[in-house]
């Protein structure tokens, strides 16, 4: 398993709202480098931050946000996700 599958192509209408919702969970800084990731089957997204410490936010279409470190694979962390598996909005809140 790969960490990152092949780069995407363009991202469909809605993947940049879903990207600004990864982006603030995340809690990046404007212009932090990210790899934005269109799921399958219109899924939604994983925003990826780049770096050292990153990690990835899985955001669902209904903008519900599952985060894994960035030691977890990607094929793992999308596993977890389509099964429901999601960070609870708590964290979220505590976060902004």
């Amino acid at each position: 398993m790969s960490d990152l599958p092949p780069p995407p192509s363009p991202p469909r209408a809605g993947a940049a709202r879903l990207t600004e919702a990864g982006k603030a969970f995340l809690g990046l800084a404007p212009g932090a480098g990210v790899n934005v990731v269109e799921l399958p089957d219109g899924a939604g997204v994983c925003v990826v931050q780049t770096g050292r410490g990153g990690g990835k936010a899985y955001v669902a279409p209904d903008r519900t946000i599952l985060f894994v470190p960035s030691g977890m694979d990607f094929d793992t962390g999308l596993a977890a996700f389509l099964g429901g598996a999601r960070t609870p909005a708590r964290g979220f809140e505590d976060r902004t």
